[in-house]
């Protein structure tokens, strides 16, 4: 019981200090960016072409994979599941598909690529200047470099249909928000991987349980009332509902529900990257 009382009392000095020291680290984290921007940009460059290297296509396998993954997805809810919509024809129904999928797709690349990254890194990065919160964040824009082909197919079985538009310009919030939101999740399961590393066979699953819990092929409406909760309780509702809005101009949540979600998103980035330096310092306990 006294041991009790005392974990509550310095929790109730510490809870008072949580703004200054989020503040701190944020302005740290931001100070090492402008200092280290170019060897990220240069780290990103390098894994995304590490991917393929000696493969034959090399990095035109990025819309070749975009392709041939998203027709595969197409097959799945076209053919298997026989999903139809009465308003969509069976060209507008992939499209609707397909804008729901990118996203979840990016997001699944750079949580499971992220994740074990920094665990990965430790012996390097102990004799290296490269700030280490800069580690995931490499796999999570080279994740994104893999999206933005996705996306260049899309927007080119975009062009010749009527949902071709203005929203287009929409986009790059659609895909801040998910960078903040990956950025997020990816500082706290790379930290936590270090320790634990169980997480990433957790994280494995958790994607499988997301890719139904999230609304790909099917609109958020159709949903029965009940468990409806469930949909709107999972982030990448949102994500998907803005990617959605900015390619098609569709959506059924109301537009300002997307300022919330990035607003949310870049305070826990800001919690998610001071609990990672706060935690870093006994990385090297677990090389």
């Amino acid at each position: 019981m006294q041991n009790t009382y005392v974990s509550i009392t310095k929790s109730r000095h510490w809870l008072p200090r949580l703004p200054a020291v989020v503040l701190a680290d944020t302005s740290a984290i931001l100070r090492n960016f402008r200092s280290s921007w170019r060897v990220l940009w240069a780290l990103t460059l390098i894994e995304t072409r590490r991917k393929y290297a000696g493969s034959v296509l090399g990095m035109l396998w990025y819309p070749t994979y975009a392709a041939l993954l998203l027709s595969s997805y197409c097959f799945l809810y076209l053919v298997v599941f026989k999903m139809r919509f009465k308003e969509l024809g069976s060209y507008e129904y992939v499209l609707f598909v397909f804008s729901g999928l990118i996203p979840y797709l990016g997001f699944s690349e750079a949580v499971s690529t992220s994740t074990s990254s920094v665990r990965q890194s430790l012996a390097i990065l102990r004799n290296a200047v490269f700030p280490i919160e800069f580690v995931p964040v490499k796999f999570v824009c080279a994740a994104l470099f893999g999206l933005f082909s996705s996306l260049a197919i899309l927007v080119f079985m975009v062009m010749p249909t009527s949902f071709f538009g203005w929203h287009l310009l929409y986009l790059p919030v659609a895909i801040f928000g998910l960078f903040a939101f990956c950025l997020m999740i990816a500082w706290i399961l790379s930290a936590t991987a270090v320790v634990l590393p169980d997480i990433a066979q957790v994280v494995n699953i958790a994607l499988i349980l997301l890719m139904f819990l999230s609304p790909v092929g099917y609109s958020i409406d159709i949903v029965p009332a009940r468990v409806r909760f469930l949909v709107y309780l999972n982030p990448l509702t949102y994500l998907i509902e803005a990617f959605r809005f900015a390619v098609l101009g569709v959506r059924d949540t109301p537009l300002w529900i997307d300022g919330v979600f990035i607003a949310v998103c870049l305070i826990a980035a800001c919690l998610a990257g001071t609990f990672f330096r706060r935690l870093s310092p006994i990385f090297a306990d677990y090389e």
